[in-house]
């Protein structure tokens, strides 16, 4: 079991503390119980989409080793078990659960740590599992008309108990050192990325088994898609139907950990708490880059806009790499806190401040968005930064009936907003207003929001692309960039000028004025 001690502990506090990450300080969580050791450790991933492929007769998996590296690291820090949230399988492919079976079995033979220690497998299926083989006829281009007999799909329990050994259930219950996790399975047609209802069959098992449930402790609920209006809000990506929100309302004790967003965990409205608590676990194998958890919800490089398709082929920038996301959690559960502590797996750190979670549950609930808004500390750039504007060429990324083709490109470098002892930066908002009339508003993630904040990605320069004969600002331009938390709240604005853009500019045509 890990330890922590009361150095590593006053560490932790002052860095949640910088970076104002946890309104309300540590809630009641002692350095009693802290020091002490925690009762129940368990990693928690999700979307981990092993993918089968073929090469020279040989099958191989992508995402087997980042998963394997992540089970060893969970392994090392003394687990006691380990969630996934659904989506096993990327093609839905029982090849593809039997290597996540076998991946499981050669980090924990038998179930087994190298002390001897139980670990539990904590699964569930989520839409890729469940119906992945329909997506780009993922099934036929692997192995023909006879695709079906190759699918988790043909029969669920076979498919189960072939990969971990054990019996299968649409919902299931285990017991982990006196702590209580259901998981309910993804078993319904059609993955529509808003009100999903692949997961119907939860409210019937709480009206039945709900009064079993130990009511002085906390309690782990697994299913694929987020609950509704909960985690990132009313705008996530692939939120469930609002069924397992009103199931859970009745549970003050239950913790909701889900997947099937790919939202990023570095975003602070991946945790959520109202009559209870909800927690959106990211992505194992990517981060997405569009799931609409912070209003405005359509960035310049993103995929996401007020007309969708239309929108996307007339911007110049493309979308913001987030392949090489790979986040979970490692969570610690205390006498009167658990300890959720966000990781990045794609370099094996830590990927923001840990989130303490007071217990037992009472209001006012700290994680609740109301209670962390106005406590949050926005992102400030440093000293000395300024920001740099020019008229550039480029394309536009084209489609449907807009082509790509040469344009006139305003491009704004941004410098990065990583004051010491402020808060993370997520996007920037960016401001332009021309002398002679017209303003634009326009928005952009901030390269590496999704990484950990010491990876050379999120200390990198933005540079920030629009369509300079599109924009609404008419003559000489000034252009405002603030930074903005994963709340919104923005940090003080950098500013800078740019001459009137001529119709046809001229090599070495004056760039910006950052005397503001």
């Amino acid at each position: 079991m890990v330890q922590i001690n009361r150095r590593d502990f006053a560490k932790g506090a002052m860095g949640l503390f910088g970076w104002g990450m946890f309104a309300g300080g540590f809630g009641g969580c002692s350095l009693l119980s802290r020091r002490t050791g925690p009762n129940l450790v368990f990693g928690a991933i999700s979307d981990i989409h092993i993918r089968l492929a073929r090469k020279d007769g040989k099958n191989t998996f992508a995402g087997a080793e980042k998963f394997r590296e992540t089970l060893e690291w969970f392994r090392d820090q003394g687990v006691d078990g380990v969630t996934i949230s659904g989506d096993l399988a990327e093609c839905g492919f029982v090849e593809e659960l039997e290597e996540v079976g076998r991946v499981w079995r050669s980090v924990f033979p038998d179930d087994k740590a190298p002390d001897g220690r139980h670990v539990e497998r904590l699964f569930v299926y989520g839409n890729h599992d469940w119906e992945g083989f329909n997506y780009g006829s993922a099934g036929k281009k692997m192995f023909g008309d006879d695709f079906k007999s190759h699918t988790i799909r043909a029969d669920l329990a076979a498919a189960w108990k072939k990969a971990f050994g054990e019996e299968y259930s649409p919902v299931w219950r285990k017991e982990v050192k006196g702590y209580t996790f259901v998981g309910a399975h993804w078993i319904a047609d059609h993955c529509r990325s808003r009100n999903e209802i692949g997961v119907p069959q939860t409210p019937e098992w709480f009206k039945e088994n709900g009064k079993t449930i130990d009511p002085s402790k906390p309690f782990f609920y697994l299913q694929h898609p987020p609950p509704k209006n909960t985690c990132h809000g009313p705008h996530l990506w692939g939120s469930d139907d609002g069924r397992l929100t009103e199931t859970l309302s009745q549970y003050r004790n239950a913790i909701a950990i889900t997947g099937h967003s790919h939202a990023s965990l570095t975003m602070e409205r991946a945790i959520w708490q109202g009559s209870f608590t909800a927690i959106d676990v990211g992505s194992l194998s990517y981060t997405g880059g569009e799931c609409g958890d912070l209003f405005p919800y359509w960035r310049e490089n993103d995929n996401s806009g007020e007309k969708a398709a239309a929108d996307n082929a007339k911007k110049i920038m493309r979308r913001l790499y987030t392949r090489d996301g790979h986040q979970g959690l490692l969570v610690r559960v205390y006498d009167d806190c658990i300890v959720f502590a966000r990781r990045d797996f794609g370099s094996m750190s830590r990927l923001a401040e840990d989130w303490v979670v007071p217990l037992p549950a009472k209001d006012p609930m700290p994680f609740s968005f109301e209670s962390r808004v106005g406590g949050s500390v926005a992102p400030q750039f440093p000293a000395g930064a300024a920001l740099a504007a020019r008229i550039a060429t480029g394309k536009n990324r084209g489609g449907g009936n807009v082509k790509s083709e040469d344009r006139r490109v305003l491009e704004v470098t941004i410098p990065v907003a990583n004051r010491p002892g402020a808060g993370r930066v997520v996007d920037y908002a960016v401001e332009i207003s021309g002398k002679d009339g017209g303003i634009d508003r326009k928005f952009a993630f901030a390269e590496g929001y999704h990484r950990s904040p010491e990876s050379k990605v999120a200390n990198t320069p933005l540079v920030f692309l629009v369509d300079a004969d599109l924009l609404a600002s008419k003559g000489d331009l000034l252009i405002k960039v603030v930074p903005r938390n994963g709340f919104g709240v923005a940090g003080e604005a950098l500013g800078c000028r740019l001459p009137a853009i001529d119709e046809k500019p001229k090599n070495g045509q004056k760039g910006s004025d950052p005397s503001i």
